[in-house]
């Protein structure tokens, strides 16, 4: 891989997660990490990741069978929050009547839905690392 690649692949990272933590690990506990991420197909800074967000209490990455419901159930949230963006633009159009209440619960179930769905696409994101490349 040339240093080019490397250069864009870190500055895709960067915009897709924005935050750099540097950890050392013992040989031991590396070689586990390199073993499992060899694994499944994904970088070692994708095994650690899961591993905080699971441990964080966020919701697990989804594989194999389990992934094409979970991406099913993004692009739903997805119209979902489309159709809360849509009535709450009406209200404030004028073109239905305007009710402080229902805005405010449009509002809320919307971020609810927004914050769910980003929980889901953090689930079905995937590695960087193409299959069959080596660390």
């Amino acid at each position: 891989m040339g240093s080019n690649n490397r250069q864009q692949e870190t500055k895709n990272a960067s915009r897709r997660y924005g935050e750099v933590l540097h950890v050392r690990f013992s040989t031991a506990e590396m070689e586990r990490l390199r073993a499992i991420a060899d694994g499944e197909a994904v970088t070692v800074s994708e095994v650690v990741r899961r591993l905080v967000r699971t441990e964080a209490g966020f919701l697990p990455a989804a594989a194999g069978e389990l992934r094409p419901s979970i991406e099913e159930a993004t692009d739903q949230l997805r119209r979902v929050g489309v159709n809360f963006n849509q009535a709450v633009r009406a209200m404030n159009d004028g073109r239905v009547p305007y009710d402080d209440d229902l805005e405010r619960a449009l509002i809320a179930v919307g971020e609810l839905v927004r914050r769910f769905r980003e929980e889901l696409k953090a689930m079905i994101a995937r590695s960087r690392k193409p299959r069959g490349v080596k660390v």
